[in-house]
């Protein structure tokens, strides 16, 4: 595990590449992790390496840099981001986009425009945010009481969340203010989306309300893991099948039924 910079031309992205054993996979997984918190996003990188996956982890806006300027702390800035990261450096390589909760509208935002210009490419949105019903401060602070019922207080991990308290809250505002359900009917490359069974941020009838909105992806599927909404820290090698299983999938021209 190492870091690396990207220069986008705007600005550069700092990246934590993990690798295998072997060295790096032909295929690439590019990880934007929830409300830009890179450390729960770890395990699942790791875990990948397991697979022979190799994984880049973007640090957008870049809360593991003593000053984060790599981006504004807003999910479309961050999904634009993703996207200019893309064409730089994974040309040539088949590409499966993964985001988190929040991570996953910014990855949605990049794919959007990622599939303009990079041909093999497909998206995981896990424990995707937000709800209709939860896009209002009340609904969505009584469904985090609930959200992260599996874990212990260690895996919520607080230093981590201290770590990005000045941009955090942006990011947060700028995901309660998007619908991802009126987003995904133009995405064109294959969706899975997947969330912790006790998730109450995503819960299973969400799954399939966005699936069912993804007309035009030719290989959509949905599936329930153990856990709650911080899957990526505490159930990563579940979470490592859901891509792996992706990245599988591209180039297909299938389209699966929920599961």
């Amino acid at each position: 595990m190492h870091d690396s910079f990207t220069d986008t031309g705007s600005k550069s992205v700092h990246a934590v590449v993990v690798d295998p054993p072997t060295g790096p996979s032909e295929a690439l997984v590019v990880l934007v992790p929830g409300l830009g918190l890179l450390k729960y996003a770890l395990p699942t990188a790791h875990a990948l390496a397991r697979r022979g996956l190799s994984t880049r982890l973007l640090d957008l806006p870049g809360f593991g840099l003593p000053t984060p300027d790599s981006t504004r702390p807003n999910i479309h800035a961050i999904g634009l981001m993703t996207a200019a990261w893309v064409r730089q450096q994974a040309v040539g390589r088949p590409v499966v986009l993964i985001g988190h909760s929040t991570g996953s509208q910014a990855a949605l935002t990049g794919a959007l425009a990622a599939q303009e210009f990079h041909d093999d490419l497909a998206l995981v949105m896990a424990g995707p945010t937000f709800v209709p019903g939860q896009r209002r401060w009340p609904r969505l602070l009584l469904a985090t009481l609930t959200a992260y019922r599996d874990d212990t207080p260690r895996q919520l991990r607080a230093s981590e969340i201290a770590r990005g308290w000045h941009g955090v809250p942006e990011i947060l505002l700028s995901g309660l203010d998007d619908a991802v359900d009126q987003r995904l009917p133009r995405l064109r490359v294959p969706l899975h989306l997947t969330s912790g069974e006790h998730d109450s941020f995503a819960p299973a009838a969400w799954l399939t309300r966005l699936a069912a909105v993804a007309g035009a992806s030719p290989w959509v599927r949905t599936t329930t893991l153990p856990g709650s909404h911080n899957n990526l820290y505490t159930h990563p090698d579940a979470v490592a099948d859901v891509i792996t299983m992706t990245r599988e999938a591209l180039g297909s021209g299938r389209r699966e039924p929920a599961a």
